[in-house]
């Protein structure tokens, strides 16, 4: 009973840390949900409501600071933060405690008293495991694939190109033992790096085996980048209109209401193939193409979309020119 208000006090802490600490590492909280209400900080600095599907969560994303050029950011930055973040976290479960220090050894408590203790002491358990599970990555998890992932991420923003990443498959990239989690880090990447050199063969395993894991669970905010690339993959390359439309229904008005480049590239693709709607993916590719200057994409990710965007563009007016010739 006790334990739902508390991971909700911990998640709003940590929201409220992040609002207060992340500018101070180049980061910024870029997206708030409250059980599905979603708000989205836009490059204008406003915010926009979104709704997704409704979930029994409260949670956010921070993202990097796109106003500081790359070169200002350290790859410590998110250690620094994440050490803040469980600073603050310990020392207010501990103050919860502290304040009901006397009803934890109280007998005969009253219900409202068996709450008050149960919330203290959820409270600090579900501290404790976010600074676990943060050491833990930091420790051994970046040893690891999801290490490598970081250091490809690195390079990327570092100015090298999604294609001189020279990526495999997972199976012979030599981690033992690779985690879903790990795999679907990797995924992302890789997805990026196998549609810049048109690879899309290799596509197949992985996003089969992506999509067999969101398929299973509710839509988060940390999977809008694996939607995003299999809604692509399923209107595109291996087109399956059950999947994409299954991955849209999953992830809302999330994919609607992101004026970024790869969402409109996506729903692009999606229109084209899905709904053959030519003056509509026309104008998304457009849309596109104009987002390709926003300050959240690294000059990798701009190389890449502008390159699918513009085969796109080239198939719809191939598609128009067709279907101008048979009226």
């Amino acid at each position: 009973m006790a334990s739902l208000p508390a991971m909700y006090t911990k998640d709003i802490i940590l929201l409220i840390a992040d609002f207060i600490f992340a500018p101070l590492f180049r980061f910024r909280v870029k997206m708030v949900s409250f059980f599905g209400l979603s708000f989205i900080l836009e490059e204008e600095d406003k915010w926009k409501f979104s709704y997704t599907k409704k979930s029994p969560l409260i949670q956010h994303s921070v993202l990097r600071d796109t106003r500081k050029p790359i070169d200002s950011f350290n790859d410590k930055d998110s250690v620094y933060l994440n050490i803040i973040e469980g600073i603050v976290l310990i020392s207010a479960s501990s103050a919860v405690c502290f304040a009901f220090r006397e009803l934890i050894f109280k007998s005969g408590k009253t219900i409202p008293e068996y709450f008050a203790v149960g919330f203290a002491c959820f409270m600090l358990l579900f501290s404790l495991k976010y600074v676990l599970i943060t050491v833990y990555v930091h420790l051994i998890v970046m040893k690891r694939l999801g290490g490598y992932v970081e250091q490809l991420i690195g390079r990327l923003k570092h100015g090298e190109t999604f294609s001189a990443l020279d990526l495999k498959p997972v199976s012979e990239l030599g981690f033992k033992n690779p985690t879903f989690v790990e795999q679907e880090q990797y995924y992302m990447v890789y997805m990026g790096y196998l549609a810049e050199i048109g690879n899309t063969e290799a596509m197949r395993q992985p996003s089969h085996m992506v999509m067999e894991r969101m398929r299973e669970r509710d839509f988060i905010l940390q999977d809008g980048l694996k939607y995003y690339w299999l809604i692509y993959y399923f209107s595109d390359v291996e087109p399956n209109k059950a999947n994409a439309d299954l991955l849209l229904q999953k992830i809302g008005n999330v994919i609607y209401d992101d004026n970024l480049p790869n969402a409109k590239r996506v729903l692009a693709y999606y229109v084209f193939n899905h709904e053959h709607d030519l003056e509509r993916a026309e104008e998304l590719v457009t849309e596109g193409f104009a987002a390709l200057e926003s300050g959240t994409f690294t000059n990798a990710e701009r190389i890449l979309e502008r390159s699918l965007l513009t085969q796109l563009n080239t198939r719809i007016i191939k598609a128009k020119f067709n279907t101008d010739t048979r009226l």
